[in-house]
This record gives C-alpha cells, structure tokens and sequence, in this order.
C-alpha cells in the first residue's frame, strides 16, 4: 500500500510525521528534533517562556481499530481494490500461546496488526495522521512532542492543548502511556 502513488486528491501524510516513511526516518527526525532546543533557548534568552509535553501512545501499534483505521484510508483514496485486499489481510487472523506443554485454545484477534509486518506502522501513520493540538506537533510513530513558545506575559493555551490531546486519542481509541504533567515555566 504506497500512500504516495494513492492519495491523489486525498490528504497527504503530516511533514511533521517521521520514522516509517521514504525521506522522513529516525535520521531525518534527528534532524528536525534537534532543532526544537535551539528554538526554546532562543525563547528563553529573549525572556519567554516553554512549555512541552512529550507523549508516547501506548501499545499503538497493537491498538489501532480497524474501523477507524479504515475510516481514514477511505480520505486517502485508495482504490476499493486495495482496501478489500488489506481488509482481508487484517480479519480472520488467531492466535494461541504456549507455556511449557500446554497450549491455548485458538483466539480470533480483532484488531491491531500483525507483528513484524510494515503495514502496521505505516497505517498508525494513518491513525496519527490528523492528530492536531492547536500548537506545534513533531511525531516520530506513536511518540509525539507537543510545544508551545510563550511570549512575556502571556497565558499559556496548554489547558486548551491537552484536553484536545486527550479528546483525540479517546476518539481514535489509543492510550497515552503517562499521564500528561504540565512542566515548569523555564
């Protein structure tokens, strides 16, 4: 499923977005993360203020509902063929486990995604993808670093910030691993 040859009008994955993708992997993010320290000591020395929060989904590849999930590739247009074809990959699937010489009884998975395969981060890419806070988002797969440059005096929109945080992953059906602890005025 090559999101960069089917969206054709849809929408197009977030520059902000790294890893699992051509021209935007663990180097690039590096690269682009690096740059977020600079920013905030430029702030600080001009007498402003910083506010970020870092959030990591928990089990986000292993939580990613097919439903919405499939709701957001139909943005992409991806034609009904592939859809039907990853659909058929993702359903159906079991599993069981082993602990010495027992063994469970089959159990039908009815989400996440199949371990090892690149589908699965490359759709939490999908997932992720219209994750919007009102203030500067960099994502690197399921961990995230939310900014916010405060000029003097002013108030911070980091309460309006999280709840939306929070208000997206309830509706996408992810958990974020900490809980969200608003940092000191540096």
């Amino acid at each position: 499923m090559c999101l960069s040859r089917q969206t054709g009008n849809g929408p197009s994955l977030d520059n902000c977005q790294f890893g699992c993708r051509k021209r935007r992997s663990t180097v690039h993010a590096f690269t682009a993360i690096l740059q977020l320290p600079h920013q905030w000591m430029s702030s600080l020395d001009s007498g402003d203020s910083v506010r970020t929060v870092f959030v990591d989904f928990r089990k986000a590849v292993d939580l990613v509902n097919h439903d919405i999930l499939f709701s957001k590739l139909i943005k992409y247009n991806i034609s009904h063929f592939l859809l039907r074809w990853f659909g058929s990959y993702l359903s159906g699937r079991q599993q069981r486990v082993r602990t010495s010489q027992s063994l469970s009884s089959w159990k039908e998975l009815k989400g996440a995604m199949p371990q090892g395969s690149w589908l699965g981060p490359l759709s939490f890419l999908v997932l992720i993808n219209d994750l919007s806070t009102g203030c500067p988002l960099h994502k690197y797969v399921d961990d995230t670093i939310v900014t916010e440059l405060l000029p003097k005096h002013a108030n911070t929109d980091m309460s309006t910030f999280s709840p939306n945080l929070l208000s997206w992953a309830n509706e996408n059906n992810l958990v974020i691993a900490l809980a969200i602890q608003y940092a000191p005025y540096l």
